[in-house]
């Protein structure tokens, strides 16, 4: 490994602890927190206006990147989904269905935004997809940790149920089972944009506004280094 890149400090629970206070400390958890009040308020998906509140207030302050909201909105009522949401076992094929969707003849397969529109209807099932996370989950597979091993040609970003399969299996490999599968989410992402703005801040800058021990190490984190991709995601 370069010396420039700093390994990823090995998952614990007080890791996942600084971690999910780094996030509640920012307005991360005030968006998160306006997801669930939408979703919880609208939990059924039979409806085109209601389906397609959800996903416009997903797609703008998650930056999804969602061509048409109206035409998704319409998409996910067609599906009928509600039934699947409810099962006690995570559907693969759902997020396959939510994702894709036809423009005119050309598909695009919106799958971040798929399992995020899972996940706030069902966050004890459906584990967020992001290329933050991936990042990170592949740092720690560089660095030789043990906790998913990948048969050819399975890939995160290609099949749910492998990414739901990594997700928990990490969980269990660093006995984080104390912690939710969305507070596991939000551990990683938090770690994974710290890494990236890291990496991207000059070490020369410092703020000379006087800061809390939290806030600074929220803001200037440990060994941050840049990503250098993801070959499973």
């Amino acid at each position: 490994m370069p010396a420039s890149l700093h390994p990823v400090p090995t998952p614990s629970p007080d890791q996942v602890r600084k971690h999910l206070a780094c996030w509640r400390e920012g307005d991360s958890e005030k968006i998160d927190a306006a997801l669930r009040v939408t979703f919880g308020a609208i939990p059924q998906n039979t409806d085109v206006g209601a389906a397609g509140v959800k996903v416009a207030a997903l797609n703008s302050l998650y930056a999804t990147g969602i061509l048409g909201v109206l035409k998704v909105a319409r998409h996910i009522v067609s599906l009928d989904i509600d039934a699947a949401l409810a099962e006690p076992d995570v559907n693969p094929d759902l997020i396959e269905k939510i994702a894709i969707v036809d423009f005119g003849g050309n598909k695009r397969r919106n799958y971040s935004f798929a399992t995020k529109y899972c996940s706030f209807h069902r966050p004890d099932l459906y584990p967020i997809y992001d290329s933050l996370v991936a990042g990170v989950l592949n740092e720690l597979l560089k660095q030789g940790a043990t906790f998913d091993n990948f048969a050819p040609g399975e890939r995160w970003a290609a099949d749910y149920a492998i990414w739901h399969r990594s997700i928990n299996r990490f969980r269990t490999h660093y006995s984080l089972e104390e912690f939710s599968i969305r507070e596991i989410d939000k551990y990683l992402w938090m770690l994974g944009k710290e890494r990236k703005e890291g990496h991207a801040r000059r070490p020369a800058f410092r703020t000379r506004r006087p800061r809390g021990r939290l806030t600074r190490a929220c803001s200037e984190g440990t060994n941050w280094a840049p990503q250098s991709g993801w070959p499973a995601g």
